[in-house]
């Protein structure tokens, strides 16, 4: 079984050891690394795939809507890849666009490219020579193992990036800008649609034509993909993400945005070292169960926090959902933090108590 994480920059490596139960890398590794080729981990059963959005956004709230729904690389499901949360990119990117103002005498419009790239991962993990020693050195426990090197060990990362842009178009006469939003939308579409695969005509000549007499406010987001240009006007926007996408191509994938991790338990003999117990089994269950609330509960925290940035007037109670969520979220961590160094309070009511309330 594979276990998602989001990637937090922290020194992942493949075969980096991991304690589930205090969620925590750990520098050593178990795994044997030696004759492993970066070209035979790529696994071919995961498909990459991209996701394009391109519309107009006419209040803040929508804004607000659209942001949720596109801070993963995923693009598929709000905050989630697979079963895995993209909180802290999710975050970062909902930051990055708190400033923005809905003018009503503008144009709005939203970009949101998002690419999966690939998965690579070990093959056929097996124990280091070392780590099979250290199992079979009477002088150490399963313990000892485990706080050396963990439970868990990263199998394998996943790819992707993501290219977000909101682009403010202003016109001197708002009855052109009525007249002609329509016609950009359609337009912007047909040019952006086809890159990556060849535009089809001389935009830029027409490009000129479009946005005469407007003043151009545009915002980027990029990840994965490193291009560095100056966005100011619709030109240098078609072309940043022109360049975006030709760079994703000769990097094949963007960055990692998903740890994959396994057992240890799987590479063993477990008749005779069984690196969990079943008490832990089911107490790291318990724990599993629990953080996925309390990211459930995040995931509803960042969906509020967006729509008060974005929502208006009709966000009066959000604060104090807010407010409640991020008790709730203190509540369960504490608990947490408890069971780790009382395990027995896992089986105890208020474990239950979080699990109804949920």
């Amino acid at each position: 079984m594979t276990i998602e994480r989001e990637y937090r920059n922290q020194g992942e490596r493949l075969g980096s050891g991991f304690d589930s139960f205090k969620e925590i890398l750990l520098p050593n590794s178990a795994i044997d690394l030696d004759n492993i080729n970066r070209d035979e981990l790529i696994d071919k059963n995961f498909l990459p795939k991209d996701t394009f959005v391109f519309q107009q956004i006419e209040t803040e709230q929508a804004l607000g809507n659209m942001l949720n729904t596109s801070i993963s690389v995923s693009g598929i499901t709000p905050i989630l890849v697979g079963h895995c949360p993209c909180l802290l990119q999710g975050e970062a990117k909902a930051q990055y666009f708190k400033k923005s103002n809905i003018n009503q005498n503008s144009i709005y419009l939203f970009l949101d490219y998002q690419f999966t790239g690939g998965s690579y991962r070990i093959k056929k993990p097996k124990l280091s020579q070392e780590a099979i020693e250290f199992l079979h050195d009477k002088r150490h426990n399963l313990h000892e193992f485990r706080r050396i090197y963990g439970d868990e060990f990263i199998v394998g990362f996943r790819t992707g990036s993501e290219y977000t842009a909101l682009i403010e178009i202003e016109y001197a006469e708002k009855s052109k800008q009525e007249q002609n939003a329509f016609a950009i939308i359609s337009f912007l579409q047909s040019i952006f649609a086809g890159i990556g695969g060849g535009v089809g005509f001389n935009w830029e000549g027409e490009t000129k034509e479009y946005f005469k007499n407007t003043k151009t406010t545009i915002s980027c987001f990029r990840r994965g993909v490193s291009v560095g240009n100056t966005v100011f006007t619709i030109e240098q926007l078609i072309k940043d993400f022109t360049d975006f996408q030709d760079k994703l191509k000769q990097q094949g994938g963007g960055v990692e945005y998903i740890s994959l991790f396994a057992d240890y338990d799987q590479l063993i003999d477990t008749r005779n070292y069984r690196i969990l117990s079943p008490e832990l089994i089911e107490l790291k269950r318990k724990l599993k169960t629990l953080r996925a609330i309390k990211t459930q509960k995040q995931i509803k925290i960042l969906a509020c926090e967006n729509q008060l940035r974005f929502g208006g007037s009709n966000s009066s109670d959000l604060p104090q959902q807010i407010i409640e969520l991020e008790d709730s979220v203190s509540k369960i961590q504490d608990f947490i933090r408890r069971c780790e160094i009382e395990p027995e309070l896992i089986s105890s009511r208020e474990y239950r108590k979080i699990i109804k309330s949920d």
